[in-house]
This record gives C-alpha cells, sequence and structure tokens, in this order.
C-alpha cells in the first residue's frame, strides 16, 4: 500500500509539473506573439510615418513634432484589428534644421498594449538633395525639338527627367538609376544597369522665393554681393575668383584652412568686355584695343618671363625694360613695334580676366602709382592692383588675419576667406543679387547662387581632383535664369592673323575648359555662349576635331531644359561629362532638396518612460 501511495504521489507530481510547464510554455508563446504584434505595428507605422512624409510636402512641421497618429488601432494584412495594441506615430525636423549640412527629419512609432508593454522605434530620414543627380531635367527639348540620347552615350550616375526620355540610333548605358515622371520612347536601344522606372511621381524644381533664405546665410560670412547688372551673361559685371593658397608652405593648398576667394567688379557705367576678357572688335583689332591679350618677356638676365599686354609694346618704356632681360636694341626696337598679329603669335601669347595682376601695365595710372617704376612693369600673380581704370577688387577686411596678411600682404585685405577658423560667420553661401562670373580653384565647400545667370569665365577646379574621391572640396552653383559658358578670348580660339594664311590660337593656359560642380540652372539651362558660331577645327577632344575643345564637367547637372554647348559640325565644345559622387555624401551647403525622403539611420529607443517632447527637443540643437 505504501508504495502505492507513494508512486501515485509522484506520478501526480509529474502530472502537475507537465501541467505547470504546458501552461508557462502557453504564457511565453503569447508573450511572443504579444511583442511580435507590437514589434510589427511599431515598424508599420513608421512605413505610414515615411509615406505621408513623401506624398504631402506640408505634413512636416518646421520646428518641433506633429502627432500624426495618438493611442490608435491597427490593422493586420486581412483587414481585422490587432486586438489590445495601440499606436503612436510622431514626426519632426531632426538634427541641424537650417540644412546647411542636409536635412534630416525623424518618424517615431510608440507601439503598447492595455498594460503600457510596448516597443518605441525612431526611423531618421534623410531628405534627398537635387546634388545626388548626374543629370536631370524638367524638359527633354531645346528650342521646340526632342532631345535625344544616342551615339551610343554613357551615362554615369542617378538620371532623372520629368519628360519622356527619347533614345534614338546608337542608344545609350545608364550606369546607375533611371527615373522618368513619363516614359522612355525606344526603350531598347537602352542598357540599364540599374534598371528604370517609369510613370513616377514628379520632382519640382524649387522656386526662387525657396531659396532667397540663402542671401542671409551669406550676409552673416560677409559673401552677400550685389553685382551691377541682372541681365545676360553678355552684361556681367561682377566677377568671383577662387583662390587656393598655400598657407602652411608644405607644397598645397590642400587644407582645410587654405581657401578664399576675391570678388571683381567694373561698377555700372564699366565694361563688361574688359572682365570677361572678350576678344576686342575689328579685323584686325587696334594695338590700343588689345589691353586684356599680350605676350610674355624677361626684363632681367636670367629672370622669369613676365606679361605685358599688346597695347603698352608701343610705349617709351618698354624697349629698354626688355633690353635689360637681355634683348638686343633691334630686336627691342622691332618688338615695339610689332603688329597686333605678330604678337600674339609668340610662344605662350594669351589673355586674361579683367582685374587679373598680369595686366597690371595698363592698371595702374600715374595718379594711383606715381613712381614710373610701379607702373611701367610687366606682370605676374604678384602685381596686384586694387583698383584700376576700369574697376576694383572688393576689400573683405581692413584688418586680415594675420598668417593670411603674412603669407599675401600685397591681397590679404581682399581675400575672402571660406574657413571657419578664420571667418567664424562663414556657412558656406555666396549670394549674388545680379548676374556674376565665376572661375578658379576652390578649396572648402561652397554654394553660389544668383537669382539672376551665372557666367563660367575661365577654368573652375577643385584642389583635387573629383576622380580622387577624397570629398573634401564641393561646389554648388545655383541660377535663377541660366548658367552659361562665356564665349570669351579665354574660353574660345581666336583669329590672331588676318592676311595670307589665317591662324586661330588658344590663348588660355590650356586648351580644354574644366569645370567641376554640381550645376543648377532654374530658369532655362547650362549652356554654352554663342555655341554655334566660331571656329569648327582648331581643336580636339580625345580625338573629335572641333573647335574649342572638351568641356570636361564633374559634378551634376540640373536644369528645367536642356541646353546646348557645341554642334555636329565641329563649333562649340564637345561634352565630357563626369559624376562626382562626393555630392551624394557631402553635398554642397544648403543644396536644394528635392522633397522625398529616404531611410538614413533606424534606432530603438526605450519604452520606460518615453517622453517624445523630450526626445524630439534632445534631436534639435538650439538655434
Amino acid at each position: 500500500m505504501l508504495i502505492t501511495m507513494v508512486f501515485t504521489m509522484a506520478l501526480a507530481a509529474v502530472a502537475a509539473s507537465a501541467i505547470y510547464i504546458g501552461a508557462n510554455a502557453t504564457l511565453i508563446t503569447k508573450s511572443y506573439d504579444k511583442e511580435d504584434e507590437l514589434r510589427y505595428a511599431a515598424e508599420a507605422a513608421l512605413a505610414m510615418g515615411k509615406a505621408r512624409l513623401n506624398y504631402d510636402p506640408g505634413a512636416l512641421p518646421d520646428s518641433a513634432y506633429d502627432t500624426f497618429l495618438s493611442h490608435q488601432t491597427m490593422s493586420a494584412a486581412d483587414g481585422q484589428v490587432v486586438p489590445g495594441v495601440f499606436v503612436s506615430l510622431y514626426a519632426g525636423p531632426t538634427g541641424s534644421t537650417t540644412g546647411q549640412f542636409g536635412r534630416f527629419a525623424s518618424v517615431v512609432a510608440e507601439a503598447r498594449d492595455a498594460q503600457g508593454t510596448g516597443f518605441v522605434r525612431r526611423l531618421e530620414l534623410a531628405q534627398e538633395s537635387f546634388a545626388k543627380f548626374a543629370y536631370w531635367s524638367n524638359h527633354e527639348t531645346s528650342g521646340g525639338g526632342t532631345i535625344y540620347f544616342a551615339n551610343g552615350d554613357q551615362l554615369w550616375g542617378p538620371v532623372w527627367s520629368n519628360d519622356n526620355i527619347s533614345l534614338s540610333t546608337g542608344g545609350a548605358t545608364f550606369h546607375d538609376d533611371v527615373g522618368t515622371a513619363g516614359v522612355i520612347n525606344s526603350v531598347a536601344l537602352g542598357t540599364y544597369i540599374k534598371g528604370y522606372r517609369t510613370n513616377q511621381k514628379p520632382i519640382a524644381l524649387p522656386s526662387t522665393t525657396a531659396l532667397d533664405k540663402l542671401a542671409g546665410y551669406a550676409a552673416a560670412g560677409g559673401f552677400n554681393l550685389t553685382p551691377p547688372t541682372s541681365g545676360s551673361e553678355a552684361s556681367v559685371k561682377m566677377r568671383i575668383e577662387f583662390v587656393a593658397l598655400d598657407m602652411n608652405n608644405d607644397g598645397d593648398s590642400t587644407d582645410t584652412d587654405e581657401g578664399f576667394f576675391k570678388v571683381y567688379s567694373v561698377g555700372a557705367s564699366g565694361s563688361s568686355s574688359w572682365l570677361r576678357a572678350d576678344w576686342p572688335s575689328g579685323s584686325p583689332p587696334t594695338a590700343n584695343s588689345m589691353t586684356s591679350c599680350g605676350d610674355w618677356h624677361a626684363v632681367t638676365i636670367g629672370g622669369p618671363d613676365k606679361f605685358f599686354p599688346v597695347s603698352v609694346h608701343s610705349a617709351a618704356w618698354f624697349a629698354p625694360l626688355v633690353q635689360a632681360g637681355g634683348m638686343s636694341a633691334s630686336a627691342a626696337a622691332t618688338e615695339s613695334a610689332a603688329s597686333v598679329s605678330t604678337i600674339m603669335q609668340h610662344a605662350n601669347a594669351r589673355c586674361f580676366l579683367g582685374g587679373d595682376p598680369h595686366l597690371v601695365a595698363v592698371e595702374r595710372t600715374i595718379i594711383s602709382h606715381p613712381t614710373a617704376g610701379d607702373r611701367q612693369k610687366g606682370g605676374d600673380d604678384t602685381t596686384f592692383t586694387a583698383t584700376d581704370p576700369n574697376g576694383a577688387w572688393q576689400a573683405f577686411t581692413t584688418t586680415p588675419n594675420g598668417a593670411v596678411a603674412a603669407r599675401r600682404p600685397y591681397d590679404a585685405q581682399y581675400l575672402f576667406p571660406i574657413y571657419r577658423g578664420i571667418n567664424s560667420g562663414s556657412k558656406g553661401v555666396i549670394y549674388a543679387n545680379g548676374t556674376v562670373g565665376v572661375s578658379g580653384v576652390l578649396r572648402g565647400r561652397i554654394t553660389v547662387y544668383s537669382p539672376n545667370t551665372i557666367v563660367v569665365l575661365d577654368d573652375l577646379r577643385y584642389t583635387r581632383d573629383p576622380a580622387a574621391g577624397v570629398c573634401q572640396d564641393i561646389l554648388g552653383i545655383i541660377a535663377g535664369a541660366n548658367i552659361v559658358v562665356a564665349d570669351n578670348a579665354v574660353n574660345t580660339p581666336q583669329q590672331v592673323t588676318w592676311s595670307g594664311t589665317t591662324v586661330v590660337r588658344n590663348l588660355d593656359d590650356t586648351k580644354d575648359l574644366y569645370l567641376h560642380s554640381v550645376l543648377m540652372a532654374l530658369g532655362t539651362s547650362f549652356r554654352a555662349q554663342n555655341h554655334a558660331s566660331g571656329p569648327n577645327n582648331v581643336n580636339d577632344c580625345e580625338g573629335s576635331n572641333n573647335g574649342r575643345g572638351c568641356l570636361y564637367l564633374t559634378g551634376g547637372l540640373i536644369q528645367d531644359s536642356r541646353g546646348p554647348v557645341g554642334t555636329t559640325g565641329g563649333t562649340g565644345f564637345v561634352k565630357r561629362y563626369s559624376y562626382d559622387r562626393c555630392a551624394v555624401m557631402s553635398p554642397p551647403p544648403y543644396f536644394p532638396t528635392t522633397g522625398r525622403f529616404t531611410d538614413n539611420r533606424y534606432l530603438e529607443l526605450d519604452p520606460v518612460g518615453f517622453d517624445v517632447a523630450a526626445l524630439f527637443k534632445s534631436l534639435t540643437p538650439e538655434p
């Protein structure tokens, strides 16, 4: 009997244990199921929040946060309400709200059950920058005619159009995403490495009104400029020249504090032709009109050559000066009496933009420089003249930074520092309320904006080639009208003889044009001035004969309509466009965004003591 009772009790204990374990397993299963329901509810709410921000441009508040859902039930895929699960959903701007380093927003989902157990998830979103596109257009037409991708075009980087994309004979290869709000005509002629999407929601270009705030950002650094004109590229009377200085004498100008720019203006009554370095009219032009172009001569035995405009060759002081450089008296007399044609056929004959220090011999007057030796001289890159008979350089400060003054004593007060360590107010924006020209070498991160036209007067490069992928320099150029490559004596070869065999010469340091930038033309397009005229067989571009050489654009091109830079007859430039992937990771300061949000980071938050107001306050820095 005793043994029977013991066995009975043992079996009862085993049964009870099994019942307990089974009940516990059921509870655990239910707990896991509830956890899954809460997690999935939070993640579904995040997707809803992201979709709302993408399809309702007004949904994101300017500050703090808005509540999209408050303790609402959620439905499963079958349309049935998930019992005991309630979701709240919030959205607001986070990170730097100015847009200097991009625009960010956060969607926060809080899913809880009736007992308060829950999950809190945050999805940080980055607003897509227009700078990500290698090519973007509103209209795929030019002069009313359809533009085609053809002849084996290679496009690197994302491509988008709000219009139909058309392909023709020879087709094209698209190496990145392709999207269009319309369709792709002759789609089979294209190769799409990452696929394509058609009939997408259009992306609107920003309005100039939306960019008005850039003027204030520029003013904070002293970069708010007022050009004398606001017309076409032919009327430009102010230019910005980027300057990269080797501040620490280490043999390069790539350090963070080595980026500057200067501003030259000829004033409302001044000559646009002088600033632009236009080739003088007339065939042949008179020697006196040749103030921007000339040649080089030594002025000391064994010394470096100096630059002399054609117009000063006949001056009484010129022949003795070049004799001092080793030229015989008869040769000096011959050179002094030489024609425009003879001088401009000399080796390295070239032209410079108005205000350039090489033009010192025509920039200094007896009033500004009474000592003859200060004005009767050849030019180099140090013979800076603050004010000349045609225009003047704009001063940034009367008390320049000591290191800058030590390195460049002759023009330190005219150098606008891009680096915040020297210019604490710099926000990386230059605003020009009128037509302005650009050129030079950029070290730093800058966006140049004009509600009018921006003119490319000469090469515009970074201190490091974008192909290196270093991503230390980036330039955005935004024009409310057009971005135009000037047809001047620097960018376009010029006829330098007028009898017998015609000679056409390149008068710049290179035959090609280099342009490193992300370009955005809101009015019409990026184009070359007078692209259908001028020489057609002076230069070549990687084996193709043409007039002005290659146009090496590295960056991105966003424009309302595609603009021409050359013709099949050989006039103008041949396009050689490359994509700068640095613009995706680190776009130019305050560069416009498309309004579309993409995932940036996903974070899990502690639901215990969660306070949504405190969260958003912590995620947004004080102004």
